[in-house]
């Protein structure tokens, strides 16, 4: 039972080890260098455009059916 708990313990210690978070540098925009500023807007940007890019299929999708479903109840 003790070699149980002892395992039990070490398990816990290590999960918390590595879920524990990483510390870093201070985000200092100033401290950085134009261009890494400038490929951290970009990143910005493109992760926009993917949200945006996600919601368009399903607004088809949504206005096609809504379509299906009027020209139905029209007959």
């Amino acid at each position: 039972m003790n070699i149980l708990r002892s395992m039990i313990a070490a398990f816990v210690l290590a999960t918390s080890l590595f879920l524990a978070p990483v510390a870093t540098y201070a985000d200092d925009d100033s401290a950085k260098h134009p261009a890494i500023q400038q490929a951290d807007a970009q990143r910005e940007k493109e992760a926009n455009r993917k949200r945006y890019l996600l919601v368009f299929p399903a607004a088809v999708i949504g206005i096609t059916v809504a379509l299906i479903i009027i020209t139905r109840r029209r007959k």
